[in-house]
């Protein structure tokens, strides 16, 4: 008997990485269901769109952009009642649940929560990532560490993050040897992007906590940018967070009024794949991004201080902590070249298919298989 797949999403991040794992689902005929918390509402309807996802959507409340701390505190509780509410509808007598989560946000705390209260069984992607430290990144180590409790069955993207699980938590650990970004930038076809070369460009995208409401680090982050737009052309794709940030602390119209940079939304997923697999460069404290520049050899700069994440470090990826001369002085004198590497070898058989063939079989002949 088929369970019946419930994947509840808030965030664009989220959807770009499930989206595969949906795919994956549809093809292989199991009832698949998206629960939209509302977390996002940018760019959301437009990403399903570009995925061709055939799955019934359901909401838990209206999307909006949750950009201020203020309305997420307001939308947590909201968001939980009603995820809570829709499970219960899904939910179908003699049909097990599966209540599917993926990674660090709010919203997979709140479906972590709510499936434990409806009774389901907690499916958590991308598990068994961590920081080491508790508050850093916040919010987001401290969500996945309590997701981590509740989790029944943990879908590792590698090794160390399976080995992290087992040793910490009593689930059922699955290492599905890669994460599922790689088969959105396959869905993407953003394997065969080509580079532009005669005329380099910057791509910046900030909107960690750390980043952009620490008054002091966004000042000297906005100073950064200005300073790199005196040698290239930047593209600063702006999440409404960001922007709001950057508006309440008097930045925006310094930024607007400088030649050289081009301050711009966030944009469709092929878009920004196509617009980051030409830069010279990449300046971001995503998680995300870092595992999509990974795949795409783009030289890539994490502005971070600390990644749970390896994906590209010692090959085209580099800490800010890591370069000892700093960002300016590392850009200007174009060092960053040295971090340019092939486009990865992706296999066909990804993440996306393992992980669905575990659901399609409640993971016996899986593990029978991988054993």
């Amino acid at each position: 008997m088929h369970r019946c797949l419930v994947f509840v999403i808030g965030t664009r991040a989220q959807l770009i990485k499930v989206a595969p794992v949906v795919v994956a689902c549809e093809r292989l005929g199991l009832s698949v269901t998206l629960l939209m918390t509302g977390q996002h509402q940018e760019t959301m309807q437009d990403l399903i769109d570009e995925f061709s996802i055939r799955s019934p959507q359901v909401s838990a409340m209206p999307a909006s952009e949750r950009s201020t701390v203020r309305s997420l505190l307001y939308w947590l509780p909201v968001a939980y009642r009603g995820v809570v509410k829709q499970l219960k509808l899904l939910a179908k007598p003699g049909v097990p649940l599966d209540v599917l989560v993926h990674g660090d946000t709010l919203s997979t705390l709140v479906g972590a929560v709510a499936g434990r209260r409806c009774g389901a069984r907690i499916v958590h992607l991308e598990s068994g990532l961590s920081s080491g430290r508790i508050f850093d990144p916040f919010p987001e180590e401290l969500c996945r560490r309590l997701v981590f409790r509740m989790t029944d069955v943990a879908m590792c993207p590698n090794a160390q993050a399976a080995d992290y699980m087992r040793l910490h938590h009593d689930a059922l650990v699955i290492d599905t040897k890669g994460n599922t970004i790689i088969d959105a930038v396959i869905l993407a076809g953003a394997v065969s992007v080509g580079r532009e070369t005669n005329h380099p460009y910057l791509v910046v995208s900030l909107h960690r906590f750390q980043n952009i409401y620490v008054a002091q680090r966004l000042s000297d982050l906005v100073a950064l940018v200005e300073r790199l737009a005196e040698s290239y052309p930047i593209h600063f794709v702006l999440h409404p967070a960001t922007r709001r940030r950057l508006e309440a602390g008097g930045f925006m119209a310094r930024l607007s009024n400088m030649p050289n940079l081009n301050l711009i939304p966030r944009m469709g997923y092929r878009d920004f794949l196509r617009l980051a697999a030409g830069a010279a460069c990449v300046l971001t404290d995503g998680g995300s991004n870092q595992e999509e520049l990974a795949a795409l050899g783009v030289p890539t700069l994490v502005m971070r201080e600390r990644t749970e994440r390896p994906d590209g470090l010692g090959a085209n990826a580099i800490m800010e902590a890591g370069i000892a001369e700093g960002v300016v002085q590392f850009i200007h004198e174009g060092r960053f070249v040295q971090l340019r590497h092939s486009i990865m070898d992706i296999h066909r058989d990804g993440p996306s298919h393992r992980i669905a063939e575990f659901l399609a079989d409640e993971g016996s002949q899986y593990l029978q298989a991988n054993s």
